[in-house]
Formats: structure tokens, sequence, C-alpha cells
């Protein structure tokens, strides 16, 4: 009886495994055969490659943050383009490089500039744009601008037009700019929060806000200097394109009121009145003008072809160079502030650009090294790194040449100050030569809630990096000749890089902060220029009979199988609801990401104490 018993109960088990397992290959199987179909469409859909068709307008629409490299990771990008997260990231290079390429394009007929969705940029990056459509226009080809709204900066790129359309319901704002920030000291002191700050430099303004209400004089007036540098460079460059003086320009800003009130409060009339704009169109009126000049081409608009499929055309085209008579100049971009250790892209770490700098070092093929610094700087510990690792390079032979972004100040000229040249666009925020150091403590906050410490050590500096005890002051003597002597370093190492004495050097140190035109009749950098400047001076400091240049962007790159698999998961997660991915748009408002911000450099500091190559005053609205 028992054994029939088993047997049945046996059987029946097996028998709904059976079909279990028949399930999971029914579920496995048609898993498999989806997968597949999406490989066989991918394959045979990119088997064709893209055509751009003549009389083609070249439409340059970035979008975010305009960057010299892009940050995260490669794999990450392509899952949040696929989602179309609202922050994209535009390489300066790729806008540049597309214009660049349209000149000599007998099949692109017009460039067509729609600032909207740039909203990230500075004035030396976009001096880069400006020069490469100067260069456009010499080819005969007309340069249009359409937008619906215009900020200060999106103003700039799209007044480098022949002509500047703007929706009827637009506008175009241009306020100056500004420099405010916010002092937390009254907070600070309700907080019970001791601030020990050790800093060398008058001007070296970086961590005042947590020591004033206010900002200082001295900060004032070094801000002043190079603010107004920078705007007059800005006022200069919309007075040239749009054939009106700078003074017109400056006075209808400051007298806005009274011509939108003539306008009768339209946006869009008054920038027509302050010849800032040509044209009013609406949408379906910009399109149908378009297609009066050009081309239709699919649907109801003009024959048109994205700067990012202008590009990818090109690199599917593209044909390797003969080995022979190339002058090969690698380009390291090191964007963000300078770290300690290995960060994600974003940041410049110093483990992370000393790996790629020794790459360049030990490569054979590599003639030349450019380093696009656009950083206000960070860990003087980790620039030294840096500075000592294309030291490296030059003893291999090979000169480097420095390029400066937007900003390469503090730590961003520590690593320069090694180079065989610096060269620096007029608007890039550069200098503020100077170190700090701080260390809050909080014993007076922990003693509000009933808290307290106590104990011994073995000497008079045993426990003296506790942030719950005051600050013993021979520890804060200690620090402040460290920093003193950092500072020192940093004089000496411009003075010998720069063939100046130290003296002449800590007259135009002391932290202050000077534009690239500036830091030029100072002697702090070589030359006036763009990315395309420096690489052009490293291929000439090679000084080698080649007649074609290659340029090698040292980044991190995906395979051709992950960004097969990437590209696969990205068409994936854009079928997905935008629901399932929650984002924050508390944190993205201006006042608060600031705020966190500061909190997020005080918690990334180093433990203990840790000197720092920072320039906050770099920071222009």
């Amino acid at each position: 009886m028992s054994t029939g018993e088993t047997s049945f109960l046996g059987r029946a088990w097996r028998g709904f495994w059976r079909s279990l397992d028949m399930f999971r290959k029914i579920i496995l199987n048609l898993v498999f055969f989806l997968i597949f179909f999406i490989i066989m469409i991918a394959i045979f859909s990119g088997t064709e490659s893209f055509k751009i068709a003549s009389d083609s307008t070249l439409v340059i629409n970035p979008k975010g943050v305009v960057v010299e490299a892009f940050s995260g990771q490669p794999a990450q990008r392509l899952i949040d383009e696929a989602m179309e997260r609202e922050d994209p990231e535009t390489r300066l290079r790729d806008l540049v490089g597309a214009i660049n390429k349209a000149a000599g394009d007998s099949r692109i007929s017009s460039l067509l500039l729609i600032p909207d969705g740039m909203r990230g940029i500075g004035l030396a990056s976009l001096h880069e744009l400006e020069n490469a459509i100067i260069q456009f226009k010499t080819s005969g080809k007309p340069v249009i601008t359409y937008a619906e709204n215009l900020s200060q900066h999106q103003y700039y790129f799209a007044a480098q037009a022949d002509e500047v359309w703007l929706s009827p319901t637009g506008s175009v704002l241009i306020d100056g700019y500004a420099s405010y920030r916010n002092f937390y000291k009254e907070a600070l002191d309700k907080l019970s929060v001791q601030i020990n700050l050790f800093r060398v430099g008058t001007y070296k303004s970086a961590m005042e806000p947590y020591i004033r209400n206010d900002m200082s004089p001295e900060a004032k007036e070094a801000g002043r200097y190079w603010l107004n540098s920078l705007w007059e460079q800005y006022l200069d460059g919309i007075s040239v394109v749009r054939d009106i003086s700078a003074e017109k320009i400056e006075a209808d800003i400051n007298n806005f009121a009274q011509i939108l009130q003539a306008a009768n409060g339209d946006m869009a009339q008054a920038a027509v009145d302050m010849n800032l704009v040509d044209r009013l169109l609406s949408r379906p009126e910009f399109r149908a003008e378009m297609i009066s000049r050009g081309k239709k081409g699919s649907g109801d608009s003009f024959r048109q072809v994205n700067f990012k499929d202008y590009l990818a055309a090109f690199k599917l085209s593209n044909i390797p160079k003969p080995a022979s008579d190339i002058t090969r100049v690698a380009v390291i971009v090191a964007e963000g502030e300078i770290v300690d250790g290995k960060k994600p892209a974003g940041l410049i770490s110093s483990e992370v650009m000393a790996q790629q700098i020794r790459k360049v070092a030990a490569d054979k093929n590599l003639d030349a090294l450019v380093i696009r610094v656009n950083s206000p700087g960070g860990s003087a510990y980790a620039s030294e790194i840096i500075r000592r690792e294309i030291q490296v390079v030059r003893d291999r032979g090979k000169p480097v040449v420095i390029s400066m972004g937007d900003v390469a100040a503090s730590g961003g000229y520590w690593i320069a100050t090694t180079a065989d040249k610096i060269i620096a666009d007029p608007a890039t925020i550069t200098g503020s030569i100077g170190i700090f150091g701080m260390i809050p403590t909080f014993p007076d906050t922990l003693a509000r809630m009933g808290i307290y410490t106590d104990g011994f050590g073995t000497t008079s500096l045993a426990g003296g990096l506790r942030l719950d005890r005051e600050l013993n002051p021979k520890v804060a003597e200690i620090f402040q000749r460290a920093t003193e002597r950092g500072y020192d370093d940093f004089l000496q190492r411009v003075a010998t890089a720069r063939n100046m004495t130290v003296e002449e050097v800590n007259e135009v140190a002391q932290g202050r902060v000077w534009t690239g035109e500036q830091a030029l009749e100072r002697g702090l950098i070589d030359q006036l220029g763009g990315l395309s400047t420096a690489i052009g001076t490293a291929a000439a400091l090679v000084d080698a009979d080649s007649t074609s240049l290659e340029i090698d962007y040292q980044e991190p790159k995906l395979s051709p199988f992950e960004e097969f698999l990437l590209g696969m998961t990205s068409q994936a997660i854009a079928y997905l609801p935008a629901e399932l991915f929650v984002t924050s748009d508390f944190l993205q408002r201006p006042l608060v990401r600031d705020f966190f911000a500061r909190l997020e450099f005080l918690a990334n500091s180093e433990p203990g104490f840790a000197t720092y190559a920072r320039c906050l005053m770099c920071e222009v609205e």
C-alpha cells in the first residue's frame, strides 16, 4: 500500500516538474527569439550608412550643458539619452567639428543655429564656436538662427548668424554678469560651529562664506576687475556681429524697462527695436521660409541634417590614413574639480589622469600632448601628482601644451606650470594662485545637546584633529605653517615655469583671479587662442617633417560590442513608462543645488587636514 502511494506521489511530482520545465523552456525560447529578432533588425538596419542629401542645412542645436568631455560612464550616458533625461550634455568639440567639416562640404548649403536647449556654457567656449562660425562664413554659405527664447549666453551664440529670427512670443534677456554668493557665518554661529581657516593670499576668498556674512572689499575689488573684462568682451563680440556700439547695447540693457514699455510689453518686439533680432517668425513661418531658401525635405519641413547624425556619417566613412608622415597629438581633457584617488568622469581624479598621462608618455606613436583644462582647481596634493606626471612626458622629449577653457584657476593653473606653452582664451578665468585649508569643529554644537568630550593623550598634539573638540592652538599653528609652505611652493613653481622672480609672481598671485587677456599682460600665459591653436602649437613644437596631423583623444571608450549591447538596452528602456524613473526636481533648483554643492565640498574634504588650490570666486552668473 505504502509503495503504491509513494509511486503515485512520485509520478505526480515528476509530471509537475516536466510541465514546469517545459514551460521554462518555452519562456526561454521566446526570450531567445525576441533577442535574436532585435539583433537581426539592428544588424540589417545598420548596414546602410546614413546618407547626406545635397542642399542640406546643418542644424546645430546643442542640448544641456556644453562640456569639454562627457561626465559619468559611457554606458550610463547611453541609457540617459535613451530615457531622454532633462539634463544631457553636448561636447564642445562635436559642435566645432561639425561646423568646421560643413564649411568645405558641398552637400551643406547653410547652417542653422538653434540655441534654446543650450543651458550651460562659458564665454571662452562661446569664442570657440564663434571662431568656427567665422570660418564657416568664409565659404559664402548663410548662417541663420531661429529661437523661441534666448538667455544671455544663448544670445551670444545666436548673434553669430547672418540673420537672427525669433518667435513672436519669444524674448531676449541680457542682464550682464554678476558674482553673488551665499554667506553662512551667522547660521554657523547659531549652530555653534567653529570654522578654523588657514589661507595665504590677500584675495584668496574661497572660504569667505564660512567666516563672513558679506563679501570682503578685497574680493569685490578683484572680482570687479576680471568680471568687467568678461563683460567688455561680451559686449564687443555682440557689437561686431550686430553692428551696434557696445555703449548702446549696455545703455539699452539699463533702460530695458522703458524700451519694453514703448513696445507695449512685447518682449519679442523689444528685441527687434534694440536691433538684437532681425525678424519675428512663428515655427510654421520659419519652416516655410527655410523651404523657400533651400530644398523641401521629408514631411512639412526643409532638407536638414542634425550635427550628431552628420558627425556619425563622417565617422562611418572615415578611412585610416597611412602611418607615415603624420604628427600625432594626444589630447587629454581635464574637466571638473581636482580630487584625490579614482573618481568617475566629471571630476579630475589624480589617479585616473595620472594613468592617462603615463599612457601618452609610454606610447611611441604619440608625438605631443595637449591638456585641455576646464577646472576651478581642488586638492593641492592631487594637482601636484598630475603636474609631476606631465613633467615625465616632457622628460621623454614630447612637448606639452596647456589649453585653458572657460576656467583654469588655482589647481587648474598649478597643473599647467610644467607645460612648454600655456594658451588661454581671452575670456578664460585663470590665476587664483593661492592656498587654503579648513577644519570645522563642533564642540559647542554638541554641548547644546548635552554631549561633551573629555579624555587625555600621550602628547600635546594627540587628539588634536577631533572635530568634537576645539582646535588645539599648536595644531592650528602647524596647519598655518603648512599652508604657507604650500603657497611658497606654488609661487616657486610659477616663477620657474614663467621665468619670473618669486616676488614678481607674488604681485599677481595672492589668490587674485584674472581673465586670459589680463593673464597674458602679466606673463602668466604665453598666447591667446583656443584648442585648435594649442594643438597646432604642440605639432609645431614636435619639429617633425609631417604632412598631416592626427588628433588622439585619450578618454574611456566602449568596445563595438559594448556599444551594440548598450544600444539595444537603451532602445528597450526608451519604451518603458517614464513613471518608473523617479527624478528630484527640487534638488535641481539653483538655490538648493548651490547650497548642497557647498555641503558636498565640505563632505568630500580629505580626512584631517588638507590644503586646497580651489577658486570659488570663479563662478559667474
